[in-house]
């Protein structure tokens, strides 16, 4: 009986030796240490695909004038997303090995109909490469793998979290900024009424220098409410994207019946911000005199503009 259980043992540690060896993530020594895709060289991708768990996913193309969303009518994309990811796909490398069976590829993450993210690389010369990301068992490692191959390897130079398919995440989100101090008139129209904002003449106190507004039309006893005026100012002097849209317009946009108009003049131009209707997520279609693109903002970024009303740019007289 004895024997046979020392039989039992040494088996279980043959079967446990085994299984370390398969799926244990290996030292920099036991992969090759090559490139992940050998030759590859930034100028070579002309497009990439990524694809989330859920199916989302995201275009972006290499155009003449720079990298674009052609989803969103060639929004363009941010150098400083585009460039640095794209840098860690050429300098992608093989040296953190974790197993070669195509068995591991599902628990990984890493396997066609299951993984992380999913990138499509489209290359210059007509070919595709696609490379599959899994899951982390560290926050700063990630499991990947090249279609096409059983082995799977771990990196530290690319995460999931870097590769969103929101569009948001590869544009620059300031969609239109001009400086509040350069502005000498905003008109603002929305369905409350027309409200004109004109600054006050510059007051200084020792360091400090301030510059408020008021609202012309003023009755007699009424004061501006200053701080709700240069909230709203600023808020249409500073656009930040939500979505981009593209440069084609749509009746649900809702653009021919605003519910905002915004008239930024300073002394050498005038900018004016259409404000559409609200979309099913909450947010308002938005486009500007100064840009092709239609975008969309988040309503909390435009409530003073869309429901500001003449009582809430005056302080009432006491009664």
């Amino acid at each position: 009986m004895k024997r046979h259980q020392q039989i039992l043992a040494g088996v279980l540690v043959l079967q446990l030796a085994l299984i370390a060896v398969v799926f244990w993530p290996r030292s920099a020594a036991t992969g090759s240490g090559e490139h992940a895709f050998p030759d590859l060289q930034v100028e070579d991708i002309v497009s990439l695909r990524i694809t989330d768990e859920s199916g989302q996913s995201v275009y972006l193309h290499r155009a003449a004038e720079g990298w674009v969303l052609p989803d969103m009518g060639d929004y363009p994309v941010s150098s400083n997303a585009i460039t640095p990811l794209l840098e860690k796909l050429v300098g992608l490398t093989s040296d953190r090995l974790v197993t070669r069976t195509e068995a591991s590829h599902q628990r990984l993450q890493v396997a066609q109909d299951k993984f992380v993210r999913q990138l499509t690389l489209e290359l210059a010369d007509g070919s595709f490469q696609i490379l599959y990301l899994g899951s982390a068992p560290q926050y700063t490692t990630t499991h990947f793998r090249v279609e096409g191959q059983n082995e799977t390897y771990l990196t530290s130079a690319l995460t999931t979290w870097e590769l969103d398919t929101r569009p948001v995440s590869w544009v620059e989100v300031g969609y239109s900024s001009i400086p509040v101090d350069s502005l000498t008139e905003v008109t603002l129209e929305n369905a409350n009424g027309t409200f004109i904002f004109v600054p006050l003449p510059v007051t200084t106190a020792g360091d400090t220098t301030t510059r408020e507004w008021t609202l012309q039309g003023l009755n007699t006893g009424e004061t501006a409410n200053a701080a709700k005026i240069r909230t709203t100012i600023d808020q249409a002097a500073s656009v930040v994207v939500t979505t981009p849209l593209g440069k084609t317009d749509s009746p649900d946009y809702g653009l021919d019946s605003p519910t905002a108009v915004i008239t930024l003049k300073t002394a050498d131009q005038t900018v004016t911000l259409t404000i559409g209707a609200q979309t099913a997520s909450g947010n308002y279609v938005l486009k500007s005199s100064d840009s092709p693109y239609f975008i969309e903002v988040s309503s909390y970024s435009v409530e003073s503009l869309v429901g500001g009303t003449r009582a809430d740019f005056i302080t009432a007289p006491a009664p």
